[in-house]
């Protein structure tokens, strides 16, 4: 990974792991089998946008994360919102 690049970290299990955080170290990342599918999506993605899509693909490259991820937005829209943290209620700092 280029030593200059911003670090990207999440939580997946409990554990912290680093994720590749440039467009080069995410497709290098990914099976040979996703390059073209990355490919196409990063070449047509507005500037605006990329950050977020360069994540989601990053996600992708740890085993677990997107499944954890998905497993976390269904339990929120059934309604179990424990161990949420509202930023608005705390000046917009995690508490």
């Amino acid at each position: 990974m280029d030593e200059t690049a911003e670090r990207w970290t999440t939580t997946v299990h409990d554990e912290e792991v680093e994720l590749p955080s440039t467009i080069a170290d995410v497709r290098a990342a990914l099976p040979e089998d996703r390059w073209a599918a990355f490919d196409t999506e990063i070449g047509n993605t507005p500037g605006p946008d990329l950050p977020l899509r360069l994540a989601m693909w990053a996600l992708r490259t740890v085993p677990g994360a997107i499944e954890e991820m998905d497993e976390q937005v269904d339990r929120l829209r059934a309604g179990d919102y424990s161990g949420v943290t509202v930023l608005d209620d705390h000046g917009g700092e995690a508490a």
